[in-house]
């Protein structure tokens, strides 16, 4: 690659990534003030669940809110960028350098490629545990009947008896489970702990690996059960504390968490879509930004658009991505597809369409 190739290529990338981070703040500004809006639903008392905290809340999904714009964020940050370039006569004198199509496109892959790593970091180290936490945290504050201590876990207390989760393997899976029920007087009738618990949907949990003990004529029995049904466990606002929204999990948890759903005979379909959609989320951004050189540098007919137009034409494809994508996820569930294949369907879309516009794009240069 010549030098000039190389000048060419850091000037593309600025100017992309310039516009990139232009449209994030904008975004981001108004999606973060939607959500903290919609925190303020669930502010009743301030003594339990006040403003400060919504705006704890809210701050702490930030990086989740970054992915989840990511896609429309590359889309319209590269063809504004590119637009740009076309407003200001820039791109037709890069043309006239011998800077083909297939030149221009490459320069748009490499900071692509860097946008798909830096996703894929922000999601597994930033993202989701901040989310998981933000999640847990919001939902304890809610309760009065909850409480977390740092190192001992989760707590909760049903009149005389007690319960403590100690940990969420995978931020799902309740494991060090201890059960302590007393008497009014004070005295243990009842100590269970377990390794692991099963949830179901009627708040039944089926503990396994037991040891136990109860109080029988003033001793204490022990004994030891594999499986031991109990319930119900927690009420309807403190289940809320556990089974956190897949959403918020790092993708190494979802498919360990997804495993662990497999080897106890439950559903995965759901799981196992969200899996594939946090894989294709970097890839869509991608995508979209390759989309962004046919539509920003102007095709068919768009090869006389004006700046506005081109950006309009944009905002139109990003609201038919995101609905398109609904709609092939929905009917892909319901019958009952591969879910690899129903998450990246989108964006295999998304790259055939973008090279069906570079070869008009490429033939009506020649």
């Amino acid at each position: 690659i010549s030098e000039a190739a190389k000048i060419l290529d850091r000037y593309l990338s600025k100017t992309i990534f310039k516009s990139q981070a232009l449209v994030l703040l904008i975004l981001l500004a108004i999606f973060t003030l939607i959500a903290f809006v919609e925190e303020l639903e669930h502010v009743d008392d301030p003594m339990i669940y006040g403003v400060p905290d919504a705006i704890r809340y809210v701050a702490y999904t930030i990086p989740q809110r970054l992915l989840d714009l990511s896609p429309v964020i590359a889309l319209l940050g590269s063809l504004i960028g590119i637009a740009l370039l076309v407003k200001n006569s820039e791109l037709i004198a890069i043309r006239a350098a011998a800077f083909s199509v297939r030149r221009l496109l490459l320069s748009v892959t490499i900071p692509a490629t860097v946008l798909v790593v830096g996703l894929t970091l922000l999601g597994e180290l930033v993202a989701a545990p901040l989310h998981q936490y933000a999640e847990k945290q919001r939902a304890i504050l809610r309760s009065d009947k909850v409480y977390l201590l740092e190192g001992k876990g989760l707590w909760s207390n049903d009149g005389q008896r007690y319960f403590n989760v100690r940990e969420l393997q995978h931020g799902r899976i309740p494991s060090g489970i201890y059960i302590y029920e007393f008497d009014k007087a004070g005295k243990l009738l009842t100590y269970i702990h377990a390794n692991s618990a099963e949830i179901h949907n009627d708040r039944e949990w089926k503990l396994i690996d037991v040891e136990y003990k109860t109080l029988e004529n003033g001793t204490l029995v022990s004994r030891h059960a594999g499986e031991l049904d109990i319930g119900p466990f927690w009420s309807s606002n403190e289940l809320l504390v556990l089974p956190l929204p897949a959403s918020s999990m790092s993708l190494t948890d979802l498919y360990h968490y997804i495993d662990y759903k497999k080897s106890t005979n439950q559903r995965t379909d759901r799981l196992e879509l969200t899996f594939w959609q946090r894989i294709s989320l970097p890839l869509s951004a991608a995508a979209m930004m390759l989309l962004a050189v046919p539509v920003g540098a102007g095709t068919g007919a768009l090869r006389n658009a004006g700046f506005g137009q081109r950006i309009t034409a944009g905002a139109i494809i990003g609201i038919v991505f995101y609905l398109g994508s609904q709609l092939i996820h929905t009917l892909g569930l319901l019958g009952n597809l591969n879910a690899a294949l129903i998450a990246l369907s989108p964006v295999v879309l998304v790259f055939l369409a973008t090279a069906f516009l570079l070869w008009r794009m490429q033939a009506c240069a020649t």
